[in-house]
């Protein structure tokens, strides 16, 4: 076996890999805050998973604040269109953290893949909002 075979099945016998996608521009931002801390990739998002793991309660999911009245202001606020508010469960803003947005079960988002939007600007908002639709 040469020496790349022994170590693809080395990997594949020792490790599970999950691939992550992510909209452009956000891979430098994440490879800058493992640098500061002098990590890999790898190893600053396989702490900040095992972090949120640990207290046995999601730090993402203690953000969900319900959707309300205020919500719904907010979604005015940053100009998103009404088709879309039956599609949000729940939604938040904190100016250290940006702009959290949790799908309802049955849709998802083809920016992020998932049932969760995360943002820095209202821009960015309105830009991946609008790729959010029903599971097919």
């Amino acid at each position: 076996m040469s020496r790349t075979g022994y170590k693809n099945n080395h990997a594949k016998e020792h490790y599970d890999q999950i691939h992550f996608t992510f909209p452009k521009g956000e891979k430098s931002k994440i490879e800058a805050a493992a640098a500061s801390l002098g990590m890999s990739v790898n190893a600053y998002l396989f702490a900040l998973v095992c972090d949120d793991l640990a207290s046995g309660k999601s730090k993402f999911g203690e953000k969900k604040q319900g959707f309300g009245e205020e919500q719904r202001r907010m979604l005015e606020k940053w100009q998103v269109p009404k088709k879309y508010y039956e599609m949000i469960e729940d939604m938040s803003y904190t100016k250290e953290e940006g702009y959290f947005i949790y799908l309802k079960e049955g849709f998802i988002n083809d920016a992020t893949g998932s049932r969760s939007i995360h943002c820095e600007k209202t821009s960015e908002v309105r830009r991946i909002i609008g790729k959010t639709h029903k599971k097919r």
